[in-house]
């Protein structure tokens, strides 16, 4: 027989109180489990606390029993899977950069001359600036198809480059190439983000907003905090996320596409914290910046290049954290099916979202369907931050281990994971 006896490291209280919430509501564990697509065997151990929940269940528990919150505040939240380590092999390659952009390239530990010396720069030509940019904008290309632990070092360089040549240009040029270091520096904490490194994230940030106040632009500033409030975002940190992005939007002078990006980032900062009337109210905000953005034609070097559709497919992932699963799917459907231009990395995130809401619902068939074409690419685009998606999604369909298509596509899914 079977031990019934419950885990120590489950928290009893959320059981409790689901229970507790769903004889308010006068409904029976049957009719839980339909509205809620969970069997009614797992409701059961939940409220006798023999197990914990995941997250996507206590959200949309949380939704259907109008907890306003309670219940997410009570379930645990366990830690994101540790990475998988790489196997490393080889002699390590250093690069070291000077300030007056001399250098050496050094490979191993053992002492003697470096294999590559490079000498400070004595000179510098305006025809820089264009050859520059030109590879930034081929660099980013690459950032939206590949891992970033290949396109990190290469922005890195890029911003190391732009900046010295600031240094040694007249000051007819150093603007220019200040801000172009700005860019290149964001561009850069975004690849570490995606690399997993939020300490290097931050700092780079920080970085580019030196670099642009330097060059006399101030919207890096504005922007810089909607960067941070995604590094929020992505710790589950609902408070954080929401006073970053609305320190934002309460500048009216702030450029709209920002303010647009802050408006999005603070709506899926609200759901995460159960509170769907400004969640809503965020949303809403968004489509009258966007409105604005694109009256005006707003500058659109900084975040996400592919913008049609955006709008609506954080939407549907604010409605998943809010445990509106109907509402995401419809949304997800219509946003992936009408989205144009959307990168590779773009296409692999919101397209595991779009699958992690079908398992949700209770539709392994679907999720599936909707995963399989996509883990190529999840492996490519190489992202921590998709991976932790992909991560909820394996977690999500192992309840239905026993359907069959999952036996086709769980050896990829989980060489997928398994991959950092």
């Amino acid at each position: 027989m079977k031990s019934t006896r419950s885990d120590p490291a489950v928290d009893s209280r959320f059981g409790q109180e689901l229970r507790k919430l769903r004889r308010k509501r006068g409904l029976t564990l049957d009719e839980l489990a339909d509205l809620v697509h969970y069997s009614k065997g797992h409701l059961s151990k939940i409220e006798n606390g023999l197990v914990s929940p995941i997250a996507p269940l206590t959200r949309v528990c949380d939704s259907v029993l109008s907890a306003d919150g309670s219940l997410v505040a009570l379930a645990a939240t366990g830690p994101r899977p540790s990475p998988t380590p790489d196997v490393r092999g080889g002699e390590d390659w250093s690069l070291r950069l000077r300030s007056d952009g001399s250098g050496a390239f050094e490979i191993g530990d053992t002492p003697g001359p470096p294999v590559t010396t490079v000498p400070p720069m004595a000179g510098f030509s305006a025809d820089l600036i264009p050859g520059l940019v030109a590879v930034f904008d081929h660099t980013r290309r690459l950032g939206r198809t590949t891992s970033p632990s290949i396109v990190l070092p290469l922005a890195v360089t890029q911003a190391h480059a732009a900046t010295t040549a600031a240094r040694q240009s007249s000051h007819q040029h150093r603007p220019q190439l200040l801000h172009h270091a700005a860019r290149t520096a964001e561009f850069a904490g975004w690849m570490a983000q995606e690399c997993g490194d939020d300490v290097g994230a931050a700092w780079w940030t920080e970085h580019a907003v030196g670099l642009a106040t330097a060059a006399g632009d101030t919207s890096m500033t504005s922007y810089s905090l909607v960067r941070k409030a995604v590094l929020s975002l992505y710790r589950a940190d609902s408070s954080s996320t929401v006073g970053l992005t609305e320190q934002v939007l309460d500048n009216s002078a702030i450029n709209p596409r920002i303010r647009w990006l802050a408006a999005l980032g603070a709506a899926q900062g609200y759901a995460i914290g159960s509170d769907q009337s400004n969640a809503m109210r965020a949303l809403e905000r968004a489509a009258e910046l966007w409105e604005h953005a694109h009256r005006m034609g707003a500058d659109d070097h900084l975040g996400p290049s592919a913008l049609d559709g955006r709008s609506l497919l954080i939407e549907a992932w604010c409605h998943y954290d809010l445990g509106n699963l109907e509402a995401a799917a419809r949304l997800f459907d219509d946003g992936m099916s009408n989205a144009t231009g959307q990168s590779d990395r773009d296409r692999a995130r919101f397209g595991t979202r779009q699958a992690l809401v079908y398992a949700a619902l209770g539709d392994p068939g679907r999720a599936c369907e909707l995963i399989e074409p996509l883990l190529g690419i999840i492996r490519a685009v190489d992202s921590v931050t998709i991976r932790s998606d992909l991560h909820d999604f394996a977690r999500t369909v192992r309840r239905f281990r026993d359907h069959p298509v999952l036996d086709r596509v769980q050896p990829t899914l989980m060489d997928t994971l398994a991959k950092r």
